[in-house]
Parts: C-alpha cells; structure tokens; sequence
C-alpha cells in the first residue's frame, strides 16, 4: 500500500503465530533467545555452537559404537526439539563432517533422519573459515587466492592504461 506521506510501497501488518520475524531489527536477538535450551537437550552426547542463526554440533569420543550412538540420539533430540518448538531443520544446508588423520580414516556413516539423509561434506565454511576434514588450510588459502585474484583483477581494470 501507498504510504500518504512520500509515496513508499509498504507491506501490511500480519501477525506472527510463532518464530521470529523474518528481516526484523531484533530477529537475530529473538531467534538466540528463541533456542536457547536446545544445546541442554543434547549436552549429554554433543556440544552445540550458536551463532546468529547457525548452529553447529560436535560429537567426539574414542570409541565407535558410542560415537555412533551419540550421533543417533542427538539428532533425534534435535529433531524432537524443533517439532516441540514449531520450528523445521533446513535439509539443505544440513550435512556432517567428520574430522579424522591420516592413520585414523574416515568411518562409513549414514546419518538418516526422520525426514532425509544427512549429506557427507569434506569441508565446510565455519565462521569465515574453510574447515576441512583433515584440519589443513589448503582450502581456505585456495578460496582466499581466489577472492585475492579477482580483487587484483579489478584493480588492475579499473587503473588508466595512461598512468604508467
């Protein structure tokens, strides 16, 4: 609708059932607010890292059977959290990544949810990091070359030809 005043196209007021307003200035300070007990529903088998809006689950321990059993029960906590809480996990940007050596291989897993597959990442972008599975930095440095170079790149067109 036509705001009266300097001819603006604002939106109506809805109201909100449950969540967070999306692109509100608070948003992100609500959705903290919002879940956060969810890491006290899996600190018995997973530590949990908020920020903003990501969370991040870690699951360490020696030993396989209870690696995988911890795995098991924190997802299906997680999920029971967000079905209590009407929220829903974004599949799509849900996947695991496991840490592991060169004498310590990567363990075969299949981590199935209640709604799909959880997808298998080598690497993953963690607070402005690339992290890979082997904790190198060959993929960070890869993705800053890259950014480096168009950046240089740029530069070098926008330069007059003439100023040499």
């Amino acid at each position: 609708m036509k705001d009266k005043f300097n001819n603006k196209i604002t939106s109506e007021w809805k109201r909100v059932n449950c969540g967070v307003p999306q692109g509100s200035i608070l948003g992100p300070l609500l959705f903290l607010i919002y879940i956060n007990d969810l890491p006290e529903t899996i600190d018995k088998y997973a530590e949990s890292l908020l920020f903003a809006d990501d969370t991040s689950i870690i699951i360490a321990n020696t030993d396989v059977h209870e690696y995988k059993h911890n795995i098991k029960v924190a997802i299906h906590e997680i999920n029971n959290w967000f079905v209590n809480n009407l929220l829903t996990v974004n599949f799509d940007k849900t996947y695991f990544l496991q840490f592991f050596t060169k004498k310590q291989k990567e363990l075969p897993l299949q981590i199935v949810t209640a709604h799909s597959l959880l997808l298998n990442s080598n690497s993953t972008k963690f607070l402005g990091l690339m992290i890979d599975s082997m904790l190198t930095w060959k993929e960070h440095i890869m993705e800053l070359s890259n950014k480096l170079n168009r950046a240089c790149f740029a530069i070098r067109a926008t330069k007059n030809p003439y100023d040499l």
